[in-house]
């Protein structure tokens, strides 16, 4: 094929108009040809100008961490061939990695998100709710979250939206992957069940594994989860971690309406107890945030939880207008503090 060709095909995909044949020709053409990446660098601005904020914000997020999986499984290669795989400017580099992310992924997702409102399960403050999906799956949402998806779920692939925390037991189909999206990751799935975390008032979004294998997607990042592993996202440092951990079903008691914490800070606690009880509670002092909780209070009153926290830390509470109001106690200040260090 003559260069004006090439050039022609990749105007018939931004159009959409592409066939999978022609996209893997278009593939190998802009792998090849370096002298085209300003043209290539022009065309996607151009093309990435008439998206969706959100959708562009998605897409390169997707394809940062693309790239870093790629250059993760090609540390044993040839160093001239890593040069030349990542020599691209970040654009030019946008344009191949999301051709090869199937090719039509740009407008398989902006119809993707324009269904993804069909189907609405918002739950309040206080309560829980857990549902069927059309493809079998079972999903337990907790309280004050939001989990959606689109008249297309369970065709070519299976992906809800969710706002909040929700606990997954995926139906098998290696055929048709299991997607949920939130606003700081994207978690794949064939056949497994996990818990996701992405409440918008807290530090960290979060995701654990009880069976099965996920693929956690970040801006930045890709891991790999295997049973009894977690991964955590600081939304400041946008870094994501994984770690080990005893019994991946200690953080999904609240489907069981038991709450469990571990070794979790007390801001983070006073969101889940804001969440779980329906109430509202302030800090009057910002030190007390930083101390930790591990312990299974389990389906008790909220009273009942305040005193077990107070008996671990310098914490009193008092109840004025239906608000919690959380104090240091200074007298045991110091002696906590000694035994943190």
């Amino acid at each position: 094929m003559e260069k004006t060709d090439y050039i022609q095909l990749f105007d018939k995909f931004l159009q959409k108009q592409a066939t999978p044949e022609e996209v893997q020709t278009l593939i190998q053409w802009l792998k090849s040809e370096s002298s085209f990446q300003n043209w290539a660098e022009e065309e996607w601005s151009m093309a990435s100008s008439t998206m969706d904020a959100r959708l562009q914000q998605k897409l390169l997020g997707q394809i940062k961490a693309k790239i870093n999986r790629e250059k993760k499984e090609e540390l044993s290669a040839k160093e001239s061939k890593r040069r030349s795989l990542y020599s691209w400017t970040t654009r030019v580099a946008a344009v191949v990695i999301l051709l090869l992310m199937t090719g039509l992924s740009v407008y398989y997702y902006t119809m993707s998100r324009q269904i993804m409102e069909d189907m609405i399960v918002s739950v309040e403050k206080g309560q829980k709710a857990n549902i069927v999906l059309p493809d079998g799956s079972k999903v337990w949402v907790n309280s004050d979250s939001k989990l959606s998806y689109g008249s297309r779920f369970n065709q070519k692939e299976r992906v809800l939206s969710l706002e909040g925390e929700a606990y997954f037991e995926v139906t098998p189909d290696k055929d048709r992957p299991f997607i949920v999206e939130t606003k700081e990751m994207e978690v794949r799935a064939l056949g497994t069940s996990f818990n996701v975390k992405s409440y918008e008032e807290e530090r960290n979004a979060s995701t654990v594994l009880r069976t099965g294998k996920v693929e956690v997607t970040t801006d930045s990042d890709c891991l790999v989860l295997n049973p009894n592993e977690r991964i955590i996202f600081n939304k400041q440092t946008r870094h994501m971690e994984k770690s080990s951990v005893d019994n991946a079903a200690d953080y999904i008691n609240w489907k069981y309406n038991e709450l469990t914490f571990n070794g979790e800070t007390f801001e983070s606690i006073a969101h889940t107890l804001e969440r779980y009880y329906n109430t509202r509670i302030i800090f009057e002092s910002e030190s007390l945030k930083k101390y930790r909780f591990t312990g299974t209070p389990g389906n008790t009153s909220l009273e009942s939880i305040l005193q077990i926290l107070s008996l671990t830390s310098p914490l009193t509470y008092e109840v004025k207008d239906s608000v919690i109001v959380l104090r240091e106690n200074m007298k045991e200040k110091a002696y906590y503090e000694k035994a943190l260090k």
